[in-house]
């Protein structure tokens, strides 16, 4: 079984999906290399770790917290 060490990273993927989001859009908006973001929604990668304006436009694109 898979340990997801970053759950804040799974609830940025349901929260992007459920809004319809393609990821390659958020991804360039967000400076981001789709597979960075793929990893970060995969529990994979820290959000915290992100450079900042990356958290910013992720956290105003998802209406959410990169908590």
């Amino acid at each position: 079984m898979d340990t997801v060490t970053f759950p804040g990273g799974v609830k940025l993927g349901v929260r992007r999906r459920l809004l319809g989001i393609p990821l390659a859009q958020l991804a360039r908006d967000a400076h981001l290399q789709p597979e960075l973001l793929r990893r970060l929604e995969a529990g994979e990668f820290d959000p915290r770790s992100l450079h900042r304006l990356a958290r910013q436009v992720l956290a105003r694109a998802l209406d959410t917290t990169l908590d």
